[in-house]
């Protein structure tokens, strides 16, 4: 598979044996493909041949250095041919004949390829060349099956002493039943953090990440305010595009704060230039870290270590880290029996509304409990106002049900029932139920402290049920 990806990858963007020739009048470098004239057609595909004639003209001309105008795009004629090209290797491939199919994408290819686009075009298509990449990166992943320590791309050494500590430490004990919970929630989550990695083309081994940071609990809060999976700070969160207030704090969110850590985690490679610092930026922060740096003029993390440069919780974070990596890729090696959570399963429906999460519920028909745990970025009764097109997620297999009974709700946002009422001078409890039509025994049985007293205190706040006919 992998010689497959290799091959289609030159295929695609070198189109066989390449050689430059030089048009003088244009100073232009074209690049011509040789492997048509060094592979014959057969039979069979002798009804391609007419169809690149008419461009075969223009390549040989240039191959033999006669002067020839510059052609800044391809012409209709060179883009018809390919395309007809590509639809037959399709057809072919459909078929089952990969060699033939293999032989004219290439030429469909390189047709297309032989013409001189400026830089403009290609920044043009910038998308759809940064697309191809990672479908490539897709298929290369594919084919991994397993990390080997050649995989590595972050470096890991299993001799370090305190590499060697935690690993001891994490074969038994209490410590080993935390990280192997952990290593099994991360289930949950794997099919959602492994394409965030691709995307940003990061080491697919920063998946044990929130195992040190968090041990995969999605509600962690840290000593320092750090919260989620991905244990941001909510400066850092929102620099990174994550709502955090009153209403929502999308911290908790696994997949907007996973795609926010791997922004994060790229800047901060492209920054330090090296995993391991970055890593420790992660823990200490860049400017914490880059403090550090100036002051001990430490340059990895054995300097740091060496000349106390850092706090004890940094210079311990990628020891640990490298720790959990070698376990989670080799668990038997280190007497782990892991059984994985199952991936999270959901539906998605776009709520414009505020919704209390109790109607929300009721309309799933599910419970509460099971709503927050599928939005647990949801902080208060309701769906967050001022969110346009908020994404809540619902049980499997309940949107349609939701949708339709939502929709027979006129109030989405009800009162519970209950008042906040400050005492002003010359209130006593039964004027204060008549104005509420209630009765003085149920206001006493909402507020535990007036029982055995007989006089209310200016300024004092009572809880009120009131009576229908008051809202009426």
């Amino acid at each position: 598979m992998k010689r497959f990806i290799i091959l289609l990858f030159i295929n695609i963007f070198f189109a066989g044996t390449l050689f430059c020739v030089k048009i003088p009048d244009g100073n232009i470098t074209v690049a011509i493909s040789t492997e048509a004239a060094t592979q014959p057609l057969t039979k069979e595909e002798q009804e391609e041949e007419q169809i690149t004639t008419d461009t075969e003209g223009e390549n040989a001309a240039v191959e033999f250095g006669e002067k020839k105008p510059e052609v800044p795009w391809p012409s209709e004629k060179m883009l018809i041919n390919a395309e007809k090209l590509f639809r037959k290797a399709v057809m072919a491939y459909s078929d089952g004949n990969k060699q033939k199919a293999g032989k004219l994408f290439t030429e469909s290819l390189s047709q297309i390829q032989s013409a001189v686009m400026p830089a403009e075009a290609h920044y043009y298509l910038k998308d759809q060349y940064e697309n191809l990449f990672l479908k490539i990166h897709d298929l290369t992943y594919q084919d991994e099956s397993t990390l080997t320590a050649k995989a590595y791309k972050i470096p890991m050494d299993a001799e370090n002493p305190v590499v060697k500590k935690y690993l001891d430490q994490y074969k038994q004990g209490t410590s080993k039943e935390r990280i192997k919970r952990a290593l099994e929630r991360s289930g949950k989550y794997q099919d959602m953090i492994f394409p965030s990695l691709r995307k940003y083309n990061l080491p697919k081994e920063l998946i044990y990440l929130p195992v040190v940071e968090s041990l995969y609990d999605v509600n962690d809060l840290s000593r320092a305010g750090a919260l989620g999976i991905w244990q941001f700070m909510p400066q850092t969160a929102r620099g990174f595009g994550l709502k955090v207030n009153y209403w929502i704090d999308e911290r908790k969110d696994t997949e907007k704060s996973t795609i926010a850590a791997a922004r994060y985690l790229r800047d901060l490679y492209i920054l330090f230039d090296d995993w391991h610092l970055a890593l420790a930026a992660y823990n200490r922060g860049e400017f914490g870290l880059g403090r550090d740096m100036h002051f001990s003029q430490a340059v990895n993390i054995e300097q740091f270590k060496d000349r106390k440069a850092v706090p004890k919780e940094t210079e311990n974070y990628v020891p640990q880290f490298i720790a959990v990596t070698l376990i989670g890729d080799n668990p038997k090696q280190y007497g782990y029996n892991l059984k994985f959570d199952k991936p999270i399963e959901y539906d998605e429906t776009i709520i414009n509304n505020v919704i209390d999460l109790k109607i929300v519920a009721e309309c799933a028909k599910t419970t509460v409990e099971e709503i927050r745990e599928l939005n647990p970025s949801i902080m208060a009764w309701c769906t967050p106002p001022n969110y346009p097109e908020f994404k809540l997620k619902l049980p499997k297999g309940s949107k349609e049900t939701f949708l339709a009974s939502i929709a027979t709700v006129k109030d989405l946002n009800p009162t519970r029932g209950f008042l906040k009422y400050k005492v002003k001078k010359g209130d006593w409890i039964e004027k204060i139920a008549k104005k509420f039509n209630t009765t003085v025994k149920a206001i006493k049985e909402d507020n535990k402290q007036l029982r055995g007293k007989k006089y209310l205190r200016i300024g004092q706040s009572l809880i009120i049920r009131p009576g229908k006919k008051y809202f009426n």
